[in-house]
């Protein structure tokens, strides 16, 4: 009898020892189920917290680009404007543009509603430089140089700037347009 009570000792033994780690092998495994959602949860708020960055880093060079090329179209404008006057008054105007420092012509031009003073750079025996300036509002400039020959070659250059102030301005974009003929 003895032995018949000690096997059914060890029997429930066991079975009290089986039923304990299976319930802390339950616990372990619930709370590891926890954790694992906390960090899960935690790298996909940072994988779409990183993509949301991207983004606005995206969308801010996107901005930055689109008034650079609004301030680049300025300057192409005022550029076109430079040359579209001096060819107006080389074409059809004459004696506006000297062609030697033999001719003394200083008239000058209207462009823009303003009159526009034409100031001679250099000029030789064969060929003078003349230049003048459009101011436009509310931006840009245009500082326009008109080479000729006596043998009848011109050679205009335009460069149309954006800002025409005189201090550092690191969004200043200048174009430039020449016509040769």
């Amino acid at each position: 009898m003895n032995n018949e009570l000690r096997i059914k000792e060890r029997i429930q033994k066991r079975n009290t020892f089986s039923w304990l780690l299976h319930n802390s092998y339950f616990i372990i495994h619930t709370s590891y189920q926890k954790g694992f959602t906390v960090l899960f949860a935690v790298l996909i708020g940072s994988l779409l917290f990183s993509i949301g960055i991207a983004i606005a880093h995206l969308s801010t060079k996107e901005i930055i680009l689109s008034a650079m090329g609004k301030q680049s179209e300025i300057a192409f404008f005022a550029a076109d404007t430079g040359i579209e006057c001096a060819l107006y008054f080389d074409l059809r105007v004459t004696d506006v543009f000297p062609k030697s420092d033999a001719e003394n012509v200083q008239t000058p031009i209207e462009c823009n509603g303003a009159l526009n003073a034409v100031s001679i750079v250099s000029e030789s025996s064969t060929a003078a430089t003349s230049t003048f300036r459009l101011t436009f509002a509310p931006a840009g400039c245009a500082d326009v140089r008109v080479g000729k020959t006596v043998s009848g070659f011109t050679v205009i250059e335009s460069r149309g700037r954006n800002d025409c102030g005189g201090g550092v301005n690191h969004a200043r974009v200048e174009r430039a347009l020449r016509v040769r003929y």
